[in-house]
């Protein structure tokens, strides 16, 4: 998915308060590892810390089973490459509950490492970090008001050198599809005095033509709820799914149902 390459890209250099909130310490030196070419994986992000620990961590955007056995072949390589046991975490930045397994208990094999919800680190020490890495990272984590963080980090991006504007706004949008903020960064984008060159950028064209097509939808669902509402009542779940899963046409074909309609399933029947 195309944020997992967002995510990676992010740390191509070691964001260092995520760091400070992690291990406790920072990178000195990025180190970089692959496998043969027999072997296509490469670890996340591999850096030796201030204090000398190797550390270890991986991103990781679903509840993938086989984490536990990529784990454990990365701490054989980086044993066998550095002669030196690492400090390996696991980073979960996905929607869905985090449910990862954090070991393998076997009759020969015993090995775990930490899985940390990245919802669980607070996100203000990242917004205040000088480092724009650590700024869209906290978009992930615990926030009790997203629309703030989202004009702090729209802020953070208006203060960057013109070309590098639309790269990083790319990147809040991608990573805000992991919750579910997209609409919302659309829409504080067009509040906010930032000058990017959307028609340059693909991505941030289609991204902006599709939220105003969006939000032209949205409007429509209320309407019809609001009007649905004054004539039968408060809406059953089972209609509230319907609507929301509407198309344009449909929402217009009910809309002109409602004017003589006498029943709510009398509106929303399939043509």
């Amino acid at each position: 998915m195309r944020y997992d390459t967002t995510l990676k890209a992010l740390f191509q250099a070691p964001p260092q308060e995520l760091l400070r909130l992690l291990v406790g310490g920072q990178a000195r030196e990025m180190l970089t590892v692959e496998y043969p070419s027999v072997r296509l994986r490469r670890p996340d992000l591999v850096v030796r810390l201030t204090d000398g620990r190797l550390y270890h961590l991986e991103l990781q955007s679903t509840n993938d089973p086989t984490m536990p056995w990529r784990m454990v072949d990365y701490y054989s390589l980086l044993r066998q490459h550095y002669g030196q046991a690492p400090q390996q975490q696991v980073l979960y930045v996905g929607e869905a509950p985090l449910a990862l397994a954090s070991h393998i208990a076997e009759t020969t094999l015993s090995f775990h490492y930490e899985v940390i919800d990245i919802r669980t680190l607070d996100g203000e020490r990242l917004l205040a970090s000088a480092v724009l890495e650590d700024n869209l990272l906290a978009l992930l984590c615990r926030s009790d008001n997203p629309r703030v963080v989202v004009q702090r980090l729209l802020q953070r991006v208006g203060d960057l050198p013109r070309p590098a504007r639309s790269d990083a706004l790319v990147a809040l949008l991608i990573l805000a599809e992991l919750r579910r903020l997209h609409a919302l960064v659309l829409e504080e984008t067009k509040q906010m005095p930032i000058t990017i060159d959307i028609m340059e950028n693909p991505f941030l064209r289609e991204a902006f033509e599709k939220g105003q097509l969006e939000g032209s939808q949205a409007g429509e669902i209320a309407l019809l709820c609001r009007q649905l509402e004054q004539r039968f009542g408060p809406l059953p779940a089972w209609a509230r799914q319907q609507i929301d899963a509407a198309d344009t046409a449909t929402l217009e074909t009910w809309g002109v149902r409602l004017l003589d309609a006498t029943s709510l399933e009398d509106v929303l029947r399939t043509p």
